[in-house]
């Protein structure tokens, strides 16, 4: 029953990479007021919900890395967030919390809206830009929004992948 685990761990792989690829292609995702959704935040708060603490929080970096490379070229804001939040929320989801839709959309309103929020605040604001209220109202918001809308959408994907690649079926 260990080859189960295998293929669900391949077949979240395999999506991080697609989706890493379908969102650092330019123009290939629509933009609504000059920005895409963070794809891979949305995947590894799906993931952290169905699996180990210590599984979530792996995924949780491999996703963290690969954004915080597609937004800046350095690691860190979203590895080191999406690290403490997809260990907590893989911890949380096995021992007090059930993985239901409400739950994830609910984690998925606060820790998007944080972590991005956090990342416009070392990206932007310290750095001094010009209107930068103007820039987050433009560009960071219409990100929240569409992040937690696609979080819907992976939820049911990797509840998919989940019941249909688990050992205890």
């Amino acid at each position: 029953m260990k080859n189960v685990k295998v293929f669900r761990y391949l077949a979240y792989a395999i999506e991080i990479l697609l989706l890493f690829v379908l969102g650092s292609t330019p123009s290939l995702l629509p933009t609504i007021y000059g920005a895409t959704p963070c794809l891979l935040l949305a995947l590894s708060l799906t993931i952290a919900v169905f699996e180990p603490p210590v599984e979530s929080m792996i995924f949780g970096i491999a996703c963290g890395v690969l954004t915080d490379l597609g937004f800046s070229n350095s690691i860190g804001t979203f590895t080191i967030g999406l690290a403490i939040v997809c260990f907590a929320l893989g911890f949380c989801a096995n021992n007090f919390i059930s993985a239901n839709f409400l739950n994830v959309m609910i984690t998925a309103v606060v820790v998007v809206s944080a972590l991005l929020s956090i990342h416009f605040v070392f990206a932007i604001l310290i750095k001094g830009y010009d209107d930068a209220s103007s820039y987050f109202v433009n560009h960071y918001i219409s990100r929240i929004v569409q992040t937690i809308l696609c979080t819907a959408v992976l939820y049911f994907v990797n509840n998919f992948i989940f019941s249909t690649l688990n050992e205890e079926r």
